[in-house]
């Protein structure tokens, strides 16, 4: 009687860990085989663990990374642990399998996900999808896939229950997260009406940024600060929207700016427009307008509306522009008032006397250093002091441009430029750069030649200015000056000639050294000596 107490007792034990551990009544187990499979299962995991390190760079598989490991496992479980499986329900088998055949399902739209939307999307230039459409495409199908699963694996299992269990479910939590629901709805109406896509620079409830992405919650935005700014789907929806980038990426935008009542209005529009046009980023169409608003206290008032292609540098162009407009308003002679209390004295006289005083001998200086000009009188040379005037250009400027006429010579003061030269069909290329005392320009002074390089500014740079008008009355008074100045400038031309034959593919036209002197009395109108 007593061997058949714990005959039951034992019977009884193992009945009850079979129906603990899902194991089939009976079955027996080996358990050192099973310890040793085990410890195969988890040197195999290492060695992928070890591998997966070297191909975490990749995005793809970043992307899927715990659905791989999860995976990996669920198949070691499968393989390895075969016998323990064969010795368990037939649940744990279906439930084991149906796991590895979702999450193999799961990888391959996450899979399809990245290559689809992102890399196809980055080959093809177009803004990707938003991140709510693809996870609500890649959930709805993975749902799909999971009844499917679960019909196939287990037949048996009522699927209305769960239907009528997920109703009740979905009803609860969505009394729970009403905020939740309204952003989710509120993104898909975005993504549908289609107000601003990945990319275009917005304005959103007052604040300014590109949209990063937009997710099951909120849309995120990046400031020009480099900050990100999370605004909900449900206010936005509820907010006016200006979309910067949309219909075109072209945008318009505004400067303002005032000048004195001495100028005229038409000479500062032109010069404003001048400036637009060498200004670079600023769209040649739709052309720059100027609009003169209203005439000020102390200034006429203009409005400058200019077009740029990307709403991103807006900045950088805006102050581009008024940069090189103070630059040219300042050779130009045309001031930017602003309210002050003129209290001259005496003094003050003084020291205006000084500073032209000061200005005529830097003047001085600088012609009697370039070889053309050693050959005047001293009457001549006052005379000439007297025309010639600096001007000043900010660094990116160019002074003159290769072809276009001219009839102004330039003595750099202080400051840097460059020279260009290009030919035909071939990208400017930097020939020379000349520093402070340095010049150019005499060919066009003397012959209305035209440029032979485009001169840009490096640096800021201040010039000293002798135009065809200062020089006319020289050559009037002086008839032989014209034959000396040739003379003086034939070495250099041959060495410009030179130049021109390198890098703009001209030959070298001996006429011009020769009748050099011709040219000039002809350009200033002067009879033949």
């Amino acid at each position: 009687m007593l061997q058949s107490s714990n005959e039951a007792d034992k019977t009884e034990s193992m009945t009850t860990l079979a129906a603990w551990t899902l194991i089939q009544d009976g079955a027996p187990i080996n358990l050192s085989d099973t310890l040793i499979r085990l410890g195969l299962i988890l040197a195999i995991y290492l060695v992928f663990t070890l591998t997966q390190r070297f191909l975490i760079r990749s995005q793809l598989v970043q992307s899927v990374g715990l659905q791989l490991n999860l995976l990996v496992l669920v198949l070691l479980v499968i393989l390895c642990l075969e016998p323990l499986l064969a010795r368990m329900k037939s649940q744990v088998g279906s439930a084991i399998m149906a796991s590895a055949a979702f999450l193999g399902v799961a990888i391959g739209l996450k899979l399809v996900d990245v290559v689809l939307f992102e890399w196809v999307a980055r080959w093809r230039q177009r803004p990707p999808v938003p991140l709510v459409v693809r996870d609500i495409a890649r959930w709805g199908v993975g749902l799909v896939a999971l009844v499917l699963i679960v019909h196939v694996f287990f037949p048996e299992l009522n699927l209305n229950v769960l239907t009528v269990s997920s109703l009740v479910v979905g009803y609860i939590v969505g009394n729970a997260t009403q905020d939740t629901l309204g952003n989710l709805v509120a993104g898909l109406a975005l993504n549908t009406e289609r107000p601003f896509q990945i990319g275009d620079w917005v304005t959103v409830g007052g604040h300014v940024g590109m949209i990063v992405d937009t997710t099951w919650r909120a849309t995120r935005l990046r400031t020009k600060n480099e900050d990100y700014i999370v605004i909900p789907n449900a206010s936005i929806a509820k907010e006016s929207i200006i979309n910067y980038s949309r219909p075109t990426a072209k945008h318009g935008c505004h400067l303002s700016i005032g000048v004195s009542y001495d100028t005229p209005p038409n000479r500062a529009r032109q010069v404003i427009l001048d400036v637009l046009r060498e200004t670079p980023r600023v769209c040649s169409e739709p052309a720059p307008v100027v609009f003169l608003v209203n005439y000020g206290d102390f200034a006429i008032n203009f409005t400058i509306k200019l077009f740029i292609d990307d709403y991103a540098i807006i900045d950088i162009v805006q102050s581009d522009v008024m940069d090189r407009l103070w630059y040219a308003f300042r050779r130009e002679g045309i001031s930017i008032p602003f309210p002050v209390r003129d209290m001259r004295q005496r003094d003050a006289m003084a020291d205006e006397e000084a500073q032209r005083l000061a200005e005529r001998k830097a003047i001085r200086h600088l012609l009697s250093g370039v070889d053309m000009f050693q050959s005047l009188s001293l009457e001549e040379m006052n005379r000439l002091v007297d025309e010639a005037k600096f001007k000043l250009f900010a660094a990116g400027e160019n002074l003159c441009r290769q072809g276009e006429a001219g009839d102004s010579f330039y003595i750099i003061s202080r400051g840097r430029v460059a020279v260009l030269m290009s030919g035909a069909g071939r990208q400017p290329v930097v020939v020379a750069h000349t520093d402070s005392g340095g010049f150019f320009g005499e060919m066009s002074l003397l012959t209305g030649e035209p440029r032979s390089g485009t001169v840009c500014a490096e640096t800021d740079v201040e010039v000293l200015c002798v135009a065809k008008q200062d020089f006319a009355g020289l050559l009037q008074a002086n008839e032989g000056l014209a034959g000396k100045i040739a003379s003086v400038l034939e070495e250099r031309l041959a060495e410009r000639q030179n130049l021109r034959t390198a890098f703009a593919n001209q030959e070298t036209n001996p006429e011009i050294r020769t009748d050099l002197a011709t040219r000039i009395r002809r350009f200033f109108g002067l009879g033949q000596a």
